[in-house]
């Protein structure tokens, strides 16, 4: 390691590189990385690639950390590759609503150069301020505005990657097209650095809407909340986010916001974004479809920012905390949700949850005592979640964890038929096994 060290030195500078304890702040899992490097260029991920192939060095793509804890335990970290440095908005064409951007560039950053022209990308993942687009590109992290944009597939036109053997390849276009054949950027989305390392992306991008505001309203149950969610998702309204909060959830956005304190319950948000005239209808009938609601407010402008803010950026507290997230059934969000409540009283633990209940997205907040016996709590309610996500034709992945708990549970659960695609092309890609070994599903 030491002369890969020097190798990877002379290639990024003495100042762009951690080794040792100094290094200790990128760990994964509490795998603690040989060294940490910080390259500039495009140019210089390819060379650091090349010498860890060469040294047979396991190597893990980093951007801002907030997307670290998804993957399993790594089988080992020899080289941290930090793309901070890489961050510039290589190219915006206002006029075809396309954008290059390299991939250690912050999300909110990203989204503040845009935002002087009237535009903005529609991905809204936890941790704006800190993630970066490789980041979540990698980890395929999205938020609210799923319901209406999509997910960064449905974003993604073009996309520049270094393979393990410092191969470069670019895929895609600058501007927005239809082609036959297989989309090879969509690949790399969700593949977390184990098939190459993501240095620039090309997105469609979207107008900032004129106007958006948000209708809160309140339940007794979440069950009661299904019946509005199923008229409002088959009416004609358009939101651009519905989120369901159990009463946990609620409790907590609601300290934060003092507009949402005097609703108690489970809360359903649905936001609406338009011009001023179609926000207020859209709202209204929004309104007329609630008769369950035991109260209900609008949102806008700051408090409505806020809000959002505070869902997107919700976090497991203090303690030991696991974050789950499920896919099930449209139909089936709300007795997904009193599953989770059931499986945490089982086993005196906490959770709070949120859903994106037009997606049947769900997040499960757990929180427990932080010593061996919670430890197990946690890991304990994995098994019986993921068999109803599965049952509901749906999945269960692990967000974050302790490491204590991922040695126990399958983070990503079973591989299904695709594992033998998975892997060919994990060999194809990456022949060697040093991008990011033992995070992927089924090991890879």
């Amino acid at each position: 390691m030491s002369d890969l060290a020097k190798t990877l030195e002379s290639i990024v500078g003495a100042e762009h590189l951690l080794a040792g304890g100094e290094a200790r702040r990128y760990a994964v899992d509490d795998v603690m990385p040989g060294m940490a490097v910080f390259p500039g260029s495009v140019e210089q991920v390819s060379a650091t690639l090349a010498a860890c192939s060469k040294a047979k060095a396991a190597v893990i793509p980093w951007g801002g950390g907030a997307h670290m804890g998804l993957g399993g335990v790594p089988k080992k970290v020899d080289v941290v590759l930090a793309l901070g440095r890489m961050n510039q908005v290589l190219d915006h064409e206002p006029g075809d609503m396309t954008s290059t951007v390299q991939a250690g560039t912050i999300v909110d950053d990203f989204q503040s150069r845009l935002g002087r022209h009237g535009q903005f990308l529609s991905l809204d993942p936890s941790g704006a301020a800190r993630a970066t687009i490789g980041g979540i590109l990698a980890a395929n992290a999205s938020g609210p505005h799923r319901h209406r944009y999509g997910t960064a597939r449905d974003l993604l036109i073009g996309l520049r990657v270094v393979h393990a053997d410092g191969t470069v390849t670019k895929g895609g276009a600058k501007v927005v097209k239809n082609v036959t054949g297989y989309d090879m950027n969509k690949l790399y989305v969700g593949s977390l650095g184990t098939l190459g390392v993501i240095v620039e992306a090309t997105f469609r991008l979207y107008p900032i809407p004129t106007t958006e505001r948000t209708w809160v309203a309140s339940f007794s149950t979440a069950a009661e909340a299904r019946e509005v969610i199923g008229r409002i998702l088959g009416s004609s309204l358009v939101p651009s986010a519905v989120e369901l909060l159990n009463d946990t959830a609620a409790a907590e956005v609601a300290r934060q916001l003092s507009p949402v304190s005097g609703l108690r319950g489970v809360l359903l948000a649905v936001a609406i974004a338009s011009v001023p005239e179609a926000v207020e209808a859209q709202l209204r009938s929004a309104q007329t479809m609630a008769r369950e609601a035991s109260d209900a407010l609008i949102l806008e402008g700051a408090v409505h920012e806020a809000f959002w803010a505070a869902v997107r950026n919700f976090g497991p507290g203090e303690g030991a905390a696991m974050v789950l997230k499920a896919s099930v059934l449209l139909t089936k969000v709300a007795e997904a949700i009193e599953r989770g409540e059931h499986l945490a009283a089982q086993r005196g633990l906490r959770v709070a949850i949120i859903s994106e209940a037009g997606t049947g997205i769900l997040r499960y907040y757990f929180r427990g005592d932080d010593d061996a016996d919670g430890l197990k709590r946690l890991a304990e309610v994995v098994d019986p979640l993921r068999l109803f996500a599965v049952e509901a034709k749906g999945s269960l992945v692990v967000l974050q964890a302790p490491p204590e708990v991922k040695a126990v549970v399958d983070v990503w659960g079973p591989a299904g038929k695709g594992f033998t695609l998975m892997r060919g092309l994990k060999e194809q890609f990456d022949p060697g096994h040093i991008l990011s070994p033992g995070r992927f599903v089924g090991g890879l």
